[in-house]
């Protein structure tokens, strides 16, 4: 109860409670969560012996007491930019850091790249250490990457590193493997420099972030390894993940022609996007690269395809008449981007190598009503998409034959092609059951009885299955 007191208080106030009785002397330095930010705010901010001096009184508080230390373990501390030797070993034991307790711990560093002579190399450790994130939002932090792994700790279980420059990757040092990260399991790297060889291999890892990094090469490994998360990376060279165990992956990278893909998971769930760098046509080579891509996701149970993914499939699609593999295992399939004509083959192509997919997620955000089909046979012929589905009708009789369940989201227009796709579904989908259209109200022109009336135009569509239930979502 006392702590939920404090709870509501800053911390530079919470200290300030011991004067108030006997029994409120002690209780400041029980409290779970020490902020340090809130305490450098006046002069004594400029000095950094005073803060060091500070922060090392507060942590060693009642370091003897074997019984504080059971009952009340401090579970986060953020701590405000400035150097990081501040934290002081007592009696030159790792053992005795002022650290020991710590579950969490949070530093904010701002310091010059050019600054790096004078940086301490401590060597701290904590056994109840799980998570530790490092970043800086002012100035890039110009470390060796030798310093991150003897300044962190061999017990860490949670890290994060954002906007961070390792001075010092050239030289071989082996920053993510289980010489120096033994217990980690959960690993986010976000914008940082110096580091063009991403590898990764610490043996309990199960939970990987990598975002908005640029690469020459991308190398994950881990037994145990269960969600891979790498988005908004642009990757030159090449990329080799080996992770038997992984539940779900998501994958929105920029990858370049000269990227070649090694090896790479069969996750049961996975999601792809940003297949290619803007402004980059696509070529054979970005071909075989999303064909790679998607082979190794043609395990998938759920699988999501956006954006560019759906142009290079439709000149797949085109050339070759689809992929030459299929996902038999696929019960769930999630399309949506910024729709554009020419896209429709590929999601024909989607749907063709879908054989039993029971559940289809449609995302319509945006139209492109009158767009090209970039398809000298059909824009000379003046082809409508309602032509073109219909062509479509003998390829997809498996599919047709298999889904059940139908969610189309409009976004905050009702398009055309929208209602077209699913007067095609309604038309041959013998196994539909249920039809929602998912309509986004917030800036909308639309009147609020725009979908119901929508609803009553499918209705009187034709259609091969007379158990399809209709519904709606405004989100």
């Amino acid at each position: 109860m006392l702590h939920l007191i404090l709870s509501f208080l800053p911390f530079k106030y919470v200290g300030q409670t011991s004067v108030l009785s006997r029994r409120w002397s002690h209780v400041w330095s029980s409290y779970p969560i020490f902020d340090f930010y809130e305490i450098f705010t006046g002069i004594e901010a400029e000095h950094h012996q005073t803060r060091a001096s500070i922060i090392n009184t507060v942590l060693a508080r009642d370091r003897h007491n074997e019984n504080y230390n059971m009952m009340y373990p401090c579970q986060k501390i953020p701590l405000p930019s400035g150097r990081l030797g501040q934290f002081r070993i007592v009696g030159e034991n790792p053992n005795n850091s002022c650290l020991a307790r710590v579950e969490e711990l949070v530093l904010d560093i701002s310091l010059s790249s050019a600054n790096t002579s004078n940086l301490p190399r401590c060597q701290l450790k904590c056994h109840s250490l799980t998570s530790s994130s490092c970043g800086s939002s002012k100035a890039w932090l110009g470390f060796s990457s030798t310093y991150v792994v003897w300044s962190f700790l061999l017990s860490l279980q949670d890290l994060s590193l954002a906007h961070v420059d390792f001075s010092d990757s050239a030289l071989g040092v082996d920053l993510f493997s289980g010489s120096s990260f033994p217990f980690l399991k959960k690993l986010n790297i976000e914008r940082c420099r110096g580091m063009t060889a991403l590898k990764i291999c610490c043996p309990n890892l199960k939970v990987v972030y990598v975002f908005r990094m640029d690469l020459y090469s991308m190398d994950i490994s881990g037994m145990r390894l269960e969600k891979l998360s790498c988005v908004e990376n642009c990757i030159d060279g090449w990329v080799n993940i080996f992770s038997p165990n992984l539940q779900y992956l998501y994958w929105g990278n920029a990858i370049t022609e000269k990227c070649s893909i090694q090896s790479f998971p069969k996750p049961k769930r996975s999601s792809l996007s940003y297949s290619f760098r803007l402004g980059i046509t696509t070529t054979k080579i970005f071909h075989k690269s999303v064909i790679n891509l998607l082979c190794h996701s043609s395990q998938a149970e759920i699988l999501g395809i956006f954006d560019d993914y759906l142009e290079i499939l439709s000149d797949i699609y085109t050339e070759f008449g689809g992929v030459p593999f299929s996902f038999f295992k696929l019960e769930t399939l999630r399309i949506g981007s910024t729709m554009k004509q020419r896209y429709i083959p590929g999601i024909a192509c989607l749907l063709k190598s879908s054989p039993l997919l029971n559940t289809l997620y449609f995302e319509f955000y945006y139209f492109e009503e009158n767009g090209k089909w970039n398809n000298i046979m059909l824009d000379n012929g003046n082809c409508t998409q309602e032509q073109y589905w219909e062509t479509q009708a003998q390829h997809l009789l498996p599919f047709l034959s298999h889904l059940k369940v139908v969610d189309i989201g409009l976004g905050n227009m009702i398009s055309e092609s929208a209602i077209t796709f699913a007067k095609f579904l309604l038309k041959y989908g013998r196994g539909l059951r249920k039809m929602t259209l998912s309509f986004w109200r917030s800036g909308s022109s639309l009147s609020p009885n725009s979908l119901n009336d929508t609803i009553d135009l499918l209705k009187g569509f034709p259609r091969a299955s007379a158990d399809v239930e209709f519904s709606r979502f405004c989100y």
